[in-house]
């Protein structure tokens, strides 16, 4: 399903986890954040100030780095999900996004108001929406009831970042709707911010010479959609010109600008929608200056199912067509028909098919090299870095996701309602990635990655947030590490008690994890005495910064782990591995 696995360790408690802490250890990557309370000395402390008063020293003579010159957007995720109470199955389900600003936004105070008024017109969509979802489950309960078999109502947005830098903040939404529960329709919908004053950006203010422009997308639709009888794309425009292009779903990304058309807008049904980009490279006069990319290295998500586009892989002067399409399936008995994966079309290898679900596309351009990156969940989530150059390499995927953080569930009624905070990948330089490890159980880490100068992805950040809530009881004193909040080594001689409970806040999934001590309150306990695991019931620790017990992991000959020269199970309970 869309909507990835939110309760993964929740999951993981239901299919009895309790693997034995003698596994041998697997060879990948890994979990989450909370809290803690560790006594500080007073020469740490003493530590600490210097520290803070060289930063302070460093700002003042404009060493150190205060700010970013770009936006880093979190998405909001949202889900809304009505049950039959009678049979247990889904009446209806709504999903929509909220834009948020890293740190709050401080560095971006105009675009932050702007995201809050954005958000505060999500809000009341989705309060519409539940309205007349509420009336269509009404109806859904008497057609079951009368044997008419099962439909789920669908208001599900995905939103893409098509571009986030110091200039401009470009959104698209784009929307599956089912009413009826068998005639699904789509709809796109788009916002554009000036990233400083976080004013809407027309149209007019990015394309300077429209007719030009829409001489150039008519040229491009006749070549995308030749086999469909459309309208020119610009006689529309000139019926929407008079109104300021008001109806117009457009975004801007670094590569150029990109026009939506939605079904029956230029044609009839059978015509579909048309997607179709018009790049800064091919008329940089038709375009204002200021919205044209300047860097050479960018990314940008490519829509899988009807974004086509056009541009010189290689070099050679000759443009390619690149797109992305789902890859669908069909279910012999039922006829359910859903998706197995995405297809990459162009380049020089061709196509290429990666199987799997909820994949997402980005065009990533890095030393004048194009790469296709597919971030897809299998068994496993990963990352896949095609060259559209054709170049082969050893290894085309990597064990990544985008970090998906602070998940939390609640009920009222029959109504239950998840959210979670994603990340967005509009950004070479720096995206946060989750990475599965195994030193003290199954971890999942956030890490900084970026995309290195061959066009692969690099970690960037040794140390990584963890998010687990799964805590472990210390059956031994353990010699460990004092660290501070930025990893540092503030004492090597440390002891952390028997009889406490812990919680990973961080680790590098290679030698050590970084943990806290909490409060049994915090935890519901399963299991029978020895043989237990801890869940956080209250996750008030995910945004800890502090110190630290650092306890370090080491594996012998055969791949097991160690702490203090002893096996896990005779230092721990509650370890679990999954994955």
């Amino acid at each position: 399903m869309r909507y990835r696995k939110l309760w993964f360790f929740a999951i993981l408690v239901m299919l009895i986890i309790a693997f034995s802490t003698s596994c041998k250890k697997p060879d990948n990557d890994g979990v989450r954040d909370e809290k803690l309370s560790v006594e500080k000395e007073s020469e740490i402390e003493e530590e600490t100030k210097k520290d803070e008063q060289k930063d302070f020293v460093l700002e003042k003579e404009g060493k150190k780095k205060k700010t970013s010159n770009i936006p880093h957007i979190i998405l909001k995720e949202i889900i809304e999900e009505c049950n039959d109470d009678e049979i247990g199955s889904s009446l209806y389900r709504i999903r929509n996004n909220m834009l948020q600003l890293k740190d709050e936004g401080k560095d971006f105070e105009a675009l932050n108001n702007a995201f809050k008024e954005y958000n505060k017109e999500v809000s009341e969509k989705m309060a519409y929406t539940k309205e007349s979802m509420d009336e269509l489950a009404e109806s859904e309960k008497s057609n079951r009831l009368s044997g008419f078999g099962e439909n789920t109502r669908l208001y599900e947005t995905d939103t893409y970042i098509m571009r986030a830098d110091n200039v401009v903040v470009s959104i698209l939404n784009y929307t599956e709707y089912d009413y009826t529960g068998g005639n699904p329709g789509y709809i796109r919908s788009s916002a554009n911010f000036d990233t400083l004053s976080g004013e809407n950006i027309k149209f007019t203010d990015v394309v300077k010479d429209d007719e030009k422009f829409f001489e150039m997308v008519d040229k491009r639709a006749k070549e995308d959609y030749e086999e469909s009888n459309i309208t020119k794309p610009s006689k529309y425009a000139k019926e929407i010109k008079e109104d300021g292009y008001k109806d117009l779903v457009w975004t801007i990304s670094p590569m150029g600008v990109t026009l939506y058309f939605d079904t029956e807008i230029l044609g009839k049904n059978t015509d579909g929608p048309q997607v179709i980009t018009i790049s800064f490279e091919e008329a940089k006069d038709i375009f204002e200056p200021k919205y044209i990319y300047k860097d050479k290295d960018y990314v940008f998500p490519v829509v899988a199912g009807n974004m086509n586009l056009h541009f010189d892989i290689d070099g050679d002067g000759k443009q390619e067509n690149v797109s992305v399409d789902p890859v669908y399936n069909q279910n012999a008995e039922t006829l359910d028909i859903y998706e197995t994966g995405l297809m990459v079309y162009g380049g020089k290898s061709g196509e290429k098919e990666i199987s799997g679900y909820d994949g997402r596309a980005y065009l990533v351009r890095k030393n004048d090299n194009y790469y296709m990156y597919v971030f897809i969940v299998d068994e496993i989530s990963a990352l896949y870095s095609l060259d559209l150059k054709g170049v082969e390499t050893e290894n085309d995927y990597d064990m990544l996701s985008l970090s998906i953080r602070d998940n939390s569930w609640e009920q009222d009624g029959n109504i239950e309602r998840y959210e979670a905070l994603k990340e967005t990948f509009t950004d070479t330089k720096s995206f946060m990635v989750e990475t599965m490890g195994y030193l003290l159980g199954t971890v999942i880490a956030e890490k900084q990655c970026c995309v290195g100068d061959e066009g692969k992805p690099e970690i960037s950040s040794e140390r990584g947030k963890a998010s687990s809530e799964i805590a472990l009881y210390t059956l031994k004193d353990i010699e460990c590490m004092l660290v501070d909040e930025k990893g540092n080594i503030k004492s090597e001689d440390v002891v952390l008690s028997a009889d406490s409970y812990i919680l990973p806040i961080y680790t590098d999934n290679e030698k050590f994890v970084d943990v806290i001590t909490i409060d049994e309150k915090y935890l519901d306990a399963f299991g029978e005495e020895g043989d237990r695991y801890f869940i956080l019931n209250k996750n008030i620790f995910s945004d800890y910064e502090g110190y630290c017990y650092r306890i370090m992991v080491e594996t012998d000959e055969e791949g097991f782990n160690k702490v203090n020269g002893e096996d896990l199970e005779k230092i721990f309970e509650g370890i679990m591995y999954a994955g």
